[in-house]
Order: structure tokens, then C-alpha cells, then sequence
């Protein structure tokens, strides 16, 4: 076991996370988090399959005497975000750098991997231990599913009969999941021109925000740097007579995160005293408007020396600027079924400007169908009237509720009788992966549960270690129970 979880409890849990956090396993990077669990099967002696797409399922038999008991199956997702705090150097294919702080286990600088490396820990752990009772366990293992649930979409379980699925990709304690919404990724292009001109460059970093979870955080109405960063160039070009052409603009990592920064670079021959002037003008009414929601964002500006630069040809600058103030972002209908559920958003994630197209990956996600579709169709009608494409990927159905569920309440008597508090029945406007395996077990009965887990997606991401060991403790006992 590594140094810095040593002592924590479930021993074994806690040393199968330290374990996978030293694993590079930022979506798309399927190979070494996969190859390692196929080898800790067959170290175990342990039924396993790998496919094309890097999923792993891992048999269990049975303990004795639950033989005739019906089959569990215990799932999550190996992939993680890769998420660094700014201005941070970390190298993620070194795996993490993790610590502990009372309670809490995170990464130094980096998002800590909790989201979902506590499920494969928690299953590695069940896997290894054979004093534990429990029926017959199908561990399944999906990646690539923080990019749109695309290792849940290639998963064959034709050789699987589970009857009831454990999903552990929850972030809170006693809050049992019954459904999610569905989603799709939108990526978009925008063809550009340049024209060449002369002045010091001027690099403009919208900085400090909170980002999040694009679903379990959307409603909390932070800023959306991107979204933010095309609002203040607008500004910069309608409200003030300063001269500028833009040559470079990026902002956000991840499609399903809210973007905490996005850097654009300027050319101007205008004074730079000017120039901070009216951006600190502009950018204060911003800062008032996110005094609660962001209250550490801010604008940094630098200027260095240029000669002649090839900057986007004005049209190209106000047809990228008309998409960036025009195209939709954040809650876009609150569910008329659920009070206070988010039915319906999308968030612009990813913006990168290329020489000769600008890139816009979304991500939306909705629990009523034609209402994701819509999204979509707006969002092409937008791009393509600019002159740009677009293309959707990793569509995925949302998971509807079930009324009834025998898994639900034998879950919820046990942790009653646990920890003397009824769990919360929780629908949410996150996407998970049930609803896919649903699709292709349609008879499975399903329940999605885990430890309290605070601000994923982002480097202050943090796992409670009580919460861990209380939750795995209750695992178990459902276990032996079913």
C-alpha cells in the first residue's frame, strides 16, 4: 500500500484507490487503467473479459450457500476528468499527486479521480476478499465515460444475468439515485479568415471562476468563462472606439465541465493604459453580476511586443462573437414533474481557435427527448447560418424511474437499520451510465449510490474518508443481504 493512505479503513479499499490514482486514466487514455484490472483478475483467479472498447467485466462465484440467490451486478467507470488548477505544471501521465486534509482525501492541483476511481476501489476490494458473503457479482468496468458515455455504448452483456445493477457513481451519501436525464456531445465549426495586422499583442485571461459539473452544477448559475470571454470582446467592440483585431482565443478542458478560464490575445496599436481602462470598465459590471456565484473572477491582462500578426478578418469576428453572445448556455427548462429539477441544459465546455476554423464542443443533456433534439436543431441552425457544421456524438437515452423497485426498498430498510435516517430518493439531471445498460438489460432493477464527494470536475475535488467507509460498509450489507 502507498504512504499516504496507509491506516485509512477499509484497508483494502483505500489501497486499491492509492493504487489506480498512480494509473494515467484521463478519458481517452483507456489502456493502463483496463490492462490493470484485467490483470488483478487473473491474479485473483477470476473470471474476465476486456473488449475492443476497454470495458471489463470480472466474475465473482457466488460465497456459500446464496448459490441460488440471483446475480448482482456492481458497476463504474474507469476514466476520470483531468482537470489542473491555473498555472499548474502537472503532468498527469506521472497518475496523481494525492494527500489527505482531516476528513478529506484530494490531488495537489489536479482533480483528485474520486468520480469514479472510489467504484472500481470499492469493487476491486469486494472482488479481493473472500471472507465477505454475498450472490453471484458481475463487476463491470466501462470506460470513456466522462466523454459521453461511449464505453457503456460499445458494452456487450449478452453473457451477463444480473437481475439487479448497484451503479456507484453517486457523490452523496444516503441519496439513492432513481433515474437521470439523457445527453448527447454537440461539436461545432466555424470557418475563419485572417487578415494581417500590425501592434503589440495583448493577452486577456478571464480567470478564478468555480466551473463544476455541467449537470449536478448547472443550476447554480456560475459563469461560463467562454461564454463570458465572447460577452466581453463584444463589449470591447461596440462600446468603446478602440481598434483590435483578435488572433487567438481557448477556453475550457472538458465539454461536461463549466469552464474556469478561457484566453484570448489581441492585437491593437491603442495605448495600453487605454486598453486596461476600458476593459476594467467593462469587466467590473461582470463582476458584480457574479459577486455570489463567482466572487473570485477575474481579468488579467498582459501585453508584449508584435510586429504584424495574421488576426481574424472582421466579419469572421463578428460572426465568432454573434455565436458566442447568441448561442444558448446553462438551465434551459426546469422539470414541470420534479420541483426544483433541472429538466433541460447544455454547456459550452470547449472553445479552441484554430487558423482557419473555430471549435465549440457543448454538452447537453435533457430528460424529455424532443427537448435534447431541440437543442440540438438550434444549435445547428445557429452554426450553419454562420457558414459552420456541426457534428453530435456519445447520444445517450436518459433512466427512466421505477415505481416499482424491489432493489430500492431492500436498500433503503438496510440503511434505516444502519444509520436510524431514511435516504433520499434522488431523480437528477446528471448523466450516468444506467440508462444505456438499461437499454440492453431492460429487466434490470437499479439503484446508484456513493460517498460524499465535493466539487468534481474541478481541482478542488475532495472524497471523504468517513463517508467512503460508511457507504462500502453498507454496500456489503446489501450484499449479503440480496
Amino acid at each position: 500500500m502507498g504512504e499516504m493512505l496507509r491506516g485509512l479503513q477499509p484497508e483494502l479499499v483505500f489501497r486499491y484507490f492509492e493504487e489506480i490514482s498512480r494509473i494515467p486514466r484521463g478519458s481517452g487514455n483507456r489502456k493502463p487503467i483496463s490492462d490493470y484490472c484485467v490483470s488483478f483478475a487473473e491474479e485473483h483467479s477470476l473470471e474476465v473479459t476486456q473488449d475492443e472498447a476497454y470495458n471489463v467485466i470480472i466474475k465473482k462465484p457466488a460465497s456459500k450457500g446464496y448459490e441460488s440467490h440471483p446475480t448482482v451486478m456492481l458497476q463504474g467507470h474507469l476514466d476520470m476528468v483531468e482537470e489542473r488548477e491555473s498555472g499548474s505544471n502537472h503532468d498527469f501521465s506521472r497518475g496523481l499527486e494525492i494527500g489527505v486534509d482531516g476528513d478529506w482525501i484530494y490531488a495537489k492541483e489536479t482533480t483528485l479521480g474520486g468520480d469514479d476511481g472510489i467504484a472500481v476501489a470499492y469493487m476491486l476490494a469486494i472482488l479481493a476478499d473472500n471472507t465477505r458473503k454475498h450472490p453471484a457479482l458481475e463487476c463491470v468496468f466501462t470506460a470513456d465515460e466522462e466523454i459521453g458515455l461511449l464505453g457503456a455504448s460499445d458494452l456487450d452483456l449478452s453473457g451477463c444475468k444480473a437481475s439487479y445493477l448497484i451503479n456507484l457513481d453517486s457523490e452523496a451519501e444516503g441519496v439513492f439515485l432513481a433515474s437521470c436525464a439523457g445527453g448527447v456531445r454537440a461539436n461545432l465549426t466555424l470557418p475563419l479568415e485572417r487578415i494581417s495586422m500590425s501592434g503589440s499583442c495583448f493577452e486577456l485571461v478571464i480567470d478564478g471562476l468555480q466551473g463544476g459539473h455541467s449537470g449536478t452544477e448547472i443550476h447554480k448559475e456560475r459563469a461560463n468563462a467562454n461564454v463570458l470571454m465572447g460577452r466581453l470582446l463584444l463589449a470591447l467592440s461596440s462600446q468603446t472606439d478602440l481598434e483590435w483585431g483578435l488572433l487567438h482565443l481557448e477556453g475550457g478542458q472538458k465539454d461536461n465541465a463549466i469552464p474556469r478560464s478561457c484566453r484570448a490575445v489581441i492585437v491593437s496599436e491603442e495605448p495600453e493604459e487605454e486598453m486596461k481602462q476600458a476593459l476594467a470598465q467593462i469587466f467590473e459590471k461582470y463582476q458584480k453580476e457574479y459577486a455570489i456565484a463567482d466572487p473570485d473572477l477575474g481579468l488579467v491582462l498582459k501585453r508584449t511586443d508584435a510586429e504584424e500578426e495574421d488576426v481574424l478578418h472582421p466579419s469572421s469576428l463578428m460572426k465568432l462573437l454573434f455565436f458566442l453572445t447568441q448561442c444558448r448556455n446553462g438551465v434551459q427548462h426546469m422539470s414541470q414533474a420534479v420541483p426544483g429539477l433541472v429538466e433541460t441544459s447544455l454547456n459550452l465546455g470547449i472553445l479552441k481557435m484554430e487558423e482557419e476554423e473555430a471549435r465549440f464542443s457543448f454538452s447537453l443533456r435533457s430528460s424529455v427527448e424532443s427537448r435534447k433534439q431541440e437543442m440540438l436543431d438550434r444549435l445547428a441552425f445557429l452554426i450553419e447560418f454562420l457558414g459552420g457544421e456541426i457534428g453530435a456524438s456519445g447520444d445517450y437515452p436518459g433512466w427512466e424511474y421505477k415505481v416499482d423497485s424491489t432493489l430500492r426498498e431492500r436498500m433503503t430498510q438496510i440503511w434505516e437499520e444502519m444509520y436510524h435516517k431514511t435516504p433520499v430518493i434522488d431523480l437528477i439531471h446528471a448523466g450516468v451510465e444506467c440508462g444505456l445498460i438499461q437499454e440492453k438489460m431492460p429487466g434490470l432493477d437499479i439503484v446508484s449510490i456513493g460517498p460524499d464527494m465535493k466539487d468534481i470536475h474541478t481541482p478542488r475535488e475532495r472524497l471523504s474518508i468517513s463517508s467512503a467507509k460508511r457507504v462500502y460498509e453498507f454496500l456489503i450489507r446489501v450484499l449479503e443481504s440480496l
